[in-house]
């Protein structure tokens, strides 16, 4: 079985992290000899890959020496806290005056936020579709409850009715002999 292009689409990043089944690489590796275009993505994305852990593994080098001083190790100890409000006030002077002078402190109180709001929104988005939903669901097991009470078979239907037809003749014929 050889893989298709959609296939290969998913399967590039796992070539690329080793994390395939010898035989599913052997597969991969085939169809990158014979296919010019899943080969170009492959090349384009291993050269991308590169290019960004070089990057990264840079600024981590530059960044090293500032992450380990001191007054950045209490920075990072209290940024849960201070974008909690649970710090003092003179904690939170602190914090502040030190994420405006400094472009990392400030970029890692910057993606504490966005994640602490990313997390928030996507509380309230599943809180408001299960309330949703099980509004929904409270409505539909009504409806079909109501529609289970008033569906019986025909021939239950037929004898409903004839009951019925038959107590409101016997009604009338037994008020009809009384007058």
């Amino acid at each position: 079985m050889s893989l298709t292009c959609a296939q290969m689409d998913i399967l590039i990043s796992f070539y690329l992290e080793n994390e395939l089944s010898d035989a599913l690489k052997k597969q991969v590796e085939e169809h990158l000899e014979t296919c010019s275009i899943c080969n170009s993505k492959y090349s384009l994305v291993k050269s991308l890959i590169t290019e960004i852990n070089n990057t990264v593994n840079s600024d981590f080098k530059n960044e090293d020496n500032f992450t380990n001083n001191t007054q950045f190790k209490a920075f990072r100890t209290n940024l849960s806290a201070y974008i909690d409000n649970e710090l003092p006030d003179e904690e939170n002077i602190k914090i502040k005056k030190y994420a405006i002078s400094n472009s990392i402190a400030r970029k890692e109180l910057e993606d504490s936020y966005n994640i602490r709001r990313l997390l928030n929104n996507s509380f309230k988005k599943s809180k408001d579709t299960t309330k949703a939903d099980y509004a929904k669901n409270i409505i539909r097991q009504l409806e079909a409850d109501e529609k289970s009470m008033l569906n019986f078979h025909p021939a239950v239907r037929l004898l409903i009715i004839f009951t019925i037809s038959t107590i409101v003749f016997s009604a009338i014929v037994l008020i009809s002999l009384n007058l």
